[in-house]
């Protein structure tokens, strides 16, 4: 019985951010916590939670955790400012995950995992092709999840996917590459500009690790490299020049030379990070608390975009931990995007670290890609991917399984 319940778990853990995210959308994140709760509490009663917490990713996260419940409580106007804390609950429950996976691992983990995120791009891909070609919507999207919170998510389980290639020797290798790309045509559909910010960023950080550790530093195969990143990288700014990205160079113009910003998105988010940004000079070392982001932006607005107070909060990730924590918010951010590079540096040196290296560098690229025009942390949907990855990446993908 024990022995099924763990398995069932198992698989849960997998598959509900790995393939089941584009399918069950903005639901996923809780659909998890049914199965998450439940082992952390576990992990508390069997007297594991301190060999849980070991690694310095569950003790980084950990001290995010209590540092913003410590800051949320402070700066609380009501019960419910001081309960925002539990919108990092993942956070929390990192440690339980990641040590549940580490004793569960297998000699087929990385085939496991990266096949099960190319899937899940697959159907993130169709679920955004009906949208498009059947139902004709204006923004296509999938079920229940908009279509950058969507697109953000795909490229973080594209790239992830393509891993599977680094540490893998077979004919088929050439089907890692299908993920990645399929993710990026999924953005172009949606039409979403915010995610491709850090998509250079990761197909580069994925050329150097590919070079080093799979063509041994060859010349040939960075020449071969060099062609194809220029070649995919002149087809995607094309794509994106002629969509909704080609009123870019005419904003930058426009930034450059302080005059109005004709793109309605671009000015939003300006008006936004304005009033933000005056909103972290008020209180810029605890912040105003992460319920009162908005409020406290809300004096800086100008009148005719005092709307954007019903947003739920300003399109950056620094900034909104700026206004809600001040500067140890600031600091909080940096703790959780890097806490998951750290514990693949400080991960055993077997012959799967070359990819936890990869996979922790491109998802900290995508979602601090990502964070630049959008929230990434503090949004359930993607606090839960960003942690439940680090929590495979780590704990499931390695040679040997932790001790009972």
């Amino acid at each position: 019985m024990q022995q099924r319940l763990e398995t069932t778990t198992l698989w849960a853990l997998l598959l509900l951010p790995l393939t089941i995210l584009p399918v069950l959308g903005l639901l996923t994140p809780y659909a998890a916590l049914l199965v998450i709760i439940p082992l952390f509490f576990v992990t508390l009663f069997r007297r594991q939670f301190f060999s849980a917490y070991l690694s310095y990713t569950a003790r980084a996260f950990l001290f995010v955790f209590v540092v913003q419940a410590v800051l949320f409580t402070i700066t609380a106007d009501s019960v419910s400012d001081a309960l925002k804390s539990f919108n990092f609950t993942m956070i929390l429950a990192y440690g339980a995950i990641a040590w549940f996976l580490e004793r569960h691992t297998a000699p087929d983990a990385i085939r496991r995992v990266t096949w099960l995120a190319g899937i899940g791009v697959l159907l993130g891909l169709l679920a955004v092709a009906v949208s498009a070609f059947i139902d004709h919507s204006a923004r296509p999207r999938a079920f229940n999840v908009g279509p950058i919170v969507l697109s953000n998510g795909l490229l973080a389980l594209g790239f992830l996917s393509l891993g599977g290639a680094l540490v893998r020797r077979s004919r088929w290798d050439w089907l890692y590459l299908l993920p990645p790309l399929l993710a990026v045509v999924t953005t172009l559909l949606t039409q979403s500009r915010g995610p491709l910010i850090g998509l250079p960023f990761a197909a580069l950080a994925a050329a150097i690790f590919f070079w080093r550790y799979r063509f041994a530093g060859s010349l040939r195969a960075a020449l071969i490299g060099l062609g194809g990143l220029i070649v995919l990288g002149g087809a995607g700014a094309y794509f994106v020049l002629h969509g909704r990205g080609k009123s870019l160079p005419a904003t930058i113009d426009s930034i450059m030379a302080g005059g109005a910003v004709a793109d309605e998105s671009t000015r939003q988010r300006l008006v936004l990070y304005r009033a933000g940004w005056h909103a972290f000079e008020q209180s810029p070392w605890i912040g105003h608390g992460w319920g009162n982001i908005m409020s406290s932006a809300l004096p800086y607005l100008p009148w005719q975009d005092r709307w954007l107070i019903h947003l739920p909060q300003l399109h950056n990730d620094v900034l909104n931990f700026a206004v809600a924590g001040g500067v140890i918010g600031i600091v909080l951010y940096f703790v959780i995007l890097t806490a998951p590079l750290i514990g693949a540096l400080l991960s055993p040196r077997d012959a799967l670290r070359p990819f936890r290296l990869y996979a922790t560098t491109v998802i900290t690229i995508v979602y601090a890609g990502g964070g630049l025009t959008d929230l990434m942390f503090g949004f359930e949907f993607h606090t839960f991917l960003f942690v439940m990855l680090a929590a495979i990446i780590l704990g499931y993908c390695r040679e040997t399984p932790a001790a009972a």
